[in-house]
């Protein structure tokens, strides 16, 4: 069959949590979630789920929250501990307390949290001119409440209730405090509270208790929503609250969210450039995809997917991707044996009116999400439909045939997907086809023939398929490769000595048999090598189309002209004026002595409240290499009247994005053996 080739970014909704029962809390509370059709039913039934998340984008999980919160947990660094004297000197600025109940006149409060791998630390600042202590330790006496809630089960959250009652200096001591629960009034284990004066109508104090008081953080710490109050009493009943958040116990869900160090690096990496500091996360998910046993928390806001968590890439940065097509389903599950979840992911495409829709399997191998399985199992337009039956077990998946609707063998005539295994065809020759598990991705294993089933007419002959890829040669890191030639760059750029690349490749460029080192030096793509020039010189293309080097997002090799030697493909963000921004792929070539670009193509194209994403495809040739197709994607939030943009014009040099709605409707560039060509 013909193959339609879309150029997909990997991407994650939210996931079905069932079977596995959540931990106990000490009020011995656990979740329980009803299963539904989909990819999550069938693992329930088949070892559960140990991931938490909804089940679809068009179905909340009951987690999406931002990850902006009046209150913050920060990380401790190791060199810097917290003293807990009851002094906050130390401590990041306070929130302070706005939310209030009942009478508080007179009384100011601010709360802060920080956090190590095994501690959490709670400080305050209270301003009370009558501060009531006991050694009872009532709740009708003042006293601080933190209240820290986890995603459990089914959309739900375990919420615990701290109390923390600082102590009064010669009258009474301090204690940190279970506040509900089967544990209620008694001290929390390893807890302790310091106070000190703080002029003459307050104190500060410091609190510290361990990560194990909550059963759920042994494996989750993303994700959080908290309070912290300071409740004013008389020691027989409470005047007044004061709180960082509305919600508690009974209402978990109006709780705020605690953003972490992990969720934090999000939103001031990705989110707050973007203006999206409080987006909601359309889709979310907790899983153990990769590293410790800690759940990493996957989340997509708009078209970014992200992964961060306490154990991914030190708890202190994060994974993003942007995404370029619509999610339908994700779930996760060990499905690899390794003890690890995968993410079983669903996405859709749609193409000239008709709906493919692919099934993956996302497994991270390092920190970042690779396929290990890609199978076209839907293909809709209108009321017509051709679609496969799905069994996924542990280590394997089995594929097999369902009957078409509106469809015969002489009327159908879709493309497939590029880089997916086909639909299988009622009126093909094979019933089902089983994948196992190999160790890195599910390879075919065996196939089940279609019994009294033979193609039918000429329709019924598949449409040579091109090959799905073109062999690339060998892609590592570029390491210490021609040290002396990279330093002597550095002098010659007035480039400071030992300063590290933000891409550092080794690949076959040139025509010696020996690798390339292929590094980005701030704006320049630099070549050297020991085959390369002699060995004793560089050639470098100074990147001028981006403002900055953090507007290069990807550099990328592999061989598109199919001469058996790599093209370095630039991926960036181009700012077109004060008011539009362009995304541009580029190709350079470096097979003679200088660095040259072959191609640049606009991707996409956006501006205040719209955008136009382009589709570019990379087409094997019938003779050697890729040839690259360009047509017209999707626009959102502009229509043909609204959208400020002209169709460009193609050049040998370059392919600007095309309009859902102009007149050029698909643009091939093909190889000649010197130059890219417009294909007539």
């Amino acid at each position: 069959m013909k193959v339609l080739r879309i150029a997909l970014a990997v991407t994650v909704t939210s996931v079905a949590a069932c079977g596995q029962p959540s931990p106990k809390s000490p009020d011995g509370a656990s979740r329980k979630v009803s299963d539904e059709e989909s990819i999550g039913a069938l693992a329930a039934a088949q070892g559960g789920l140990t991931a938490l998340g909804g089940g679809a984008n068009a179905n909340p999980s009951g987690y999406e929250t931002a990850l902006s919160g009046p209150l913050r947990a920060e990380l401790l660094e190791k060199d810097t501990p917290v003293k807990l004297d009851g002094v906050l000197k130390e401590w990041p600025a306070r929130t302070p307390a706005k939310i209030a109940r009942g009478k508080t006149d007179g009384l100011a409060f601010a709360a802060g949290l920080q956090y190590d791998e095994t501690k959490i630390y709670l400080a305050g600042e209270i301003e009370d001119a009558k501060y009531v202590r006991t050694a009872r330790f009532a709740e009708g006496e003042d006293h601080v409440s933190f209240a820290l809630a986890f995603p459990a089960q089914g959309g739900k959250y375990q919420v615990y209730e701290i109390g923390v009652f600082p102590g009064k200096s010669g009258e009474t001591a301090g204690s940190v405090r279970f506040l509900s629960g089967p544990a209620k009034g008694r001290e929390v284990p390893s807890s302790k509270v310091v106070e000190a004066p703080n002029g003459k109508v307050g104190l500060t104090f410091e609190a510290v208790l361990p990560w194990s008081t909550f059963a759920e953080a042994r494996t989750l710490r993303v994700g959080l929503r908290a309070a912290v109050r300071y409740h004013d009493g008389d020691g027989k009943a409470e005047a007044g609250v004061l709180a960082t958040s509305a919600g508690g116990e009974g209402a978990a869900n109006e709780l705020a969210p605690l953003p972490t160090a992990a969720e934090r690096a999000v939103v001031e990496g990705l989110l707050e450039p973007k203006g999206m500091a409080q987006a909601v996360p359309r889709i979310e998910l907790f899983a153990d995809v990769t590293g410790d046993a800690m759940k990493e928390r996957i989340s997509v806001f708009d078209k970014y997917f992200t992964v961060c968590g306490p154990g991914y890439r030190g708890g202190k940065q994060f994974f993003y991707r942007e995404l370029s097509y619509d999610l339908s389903r994700v779930e996760a599950r060990d499905v690899t044996g390794k003890g690890k979840e995968a993410l079983l992911v669903r996405k859709r495409i749609v193409h000239q009116g008709t709906a493919h829709e692919a099934f993956e399997v996302w497994t991270f191998a390092k920190d970042e999400p690779e396929t290990a399985f890609s199978h076209v199992v839907a293909v809709t337009a209108g009321a017509k439909k051709v679609t496969n039956a799905l069994r996924v077990s542990p280590g394997e998946i089995e594929v097999t045939v369902e009957p078409a609707v509106g469809w015969d063998a002489t009327s159908y005539r879709e493309p497939g997907l590029a880089e997916t295994e086909a639909l299988l065809m009622p009126w093909g020759a094979v019933k089902s086809v089983t994948y196992k598990f190999d160790g890195a991705r599910f390879a075919k294993s065996g196939e089940v023939a279609q019994a009294g089933q033979k193609p039918e007419g000429p329709a019924s002959k598949p449409v040579a398929e091109l090959p799905r890829d073109v062999p690339t040669p060998e892609v590592g890191k570029g390491g210490d490769l021609s040290a002396r030639v990279y330093d002597q760059y550095l002098a010659d750029q007035k480039v400071a000595a030992g300063t590290k690349p933000k891409v550092d490749l080794k690949v076959q460029v040139n025509g010696d048999a020996r690798p390339e080192r292929v590094v980005v030096i701030g704006k320049d793509l630099v070549v050297l090598g020991p085959g390369y020039k002699g060995g004793s010189q560089y050639a470098f293309a100074r990147l001028s189309d981006f403002a900055t080097p953090d507007d290069i997002t990807e550099v990328t090799a592999r061989d598109i002209t199919g001469d058996g030697l790599a093209e370095i493909v630039v991926r960036g963000k181009v700012k077109l004026s004060p008011t539009v921004d362009s995304e541009v792929m580029l190709v350079y070539g470096a097979a003679g002595d200088r660095v040259v670009r072959l191609l640049a193509i606009e991707t996409a194209r956006e501006v205040a409240g719209g955008r136009i994403q382009g589709l570019v495809q990379f087409v094997p040739s019938k003779t050697r290499g890729f040839e690259i197709d360009v047509r017209p994607g999707m626009a959102r939030g502009l229509t043909e009247k609204s959208c400020p943009f002209s169709e460009g014009e193609v050049t040998a040099q370059g392919v600007p994005v095309l309009l859902p709605w102009g007149k050029t409707k698909a643009v091939r560039m093909v190889w000649n053996g010197t130059a890219f060509t417009k294909q007539e």
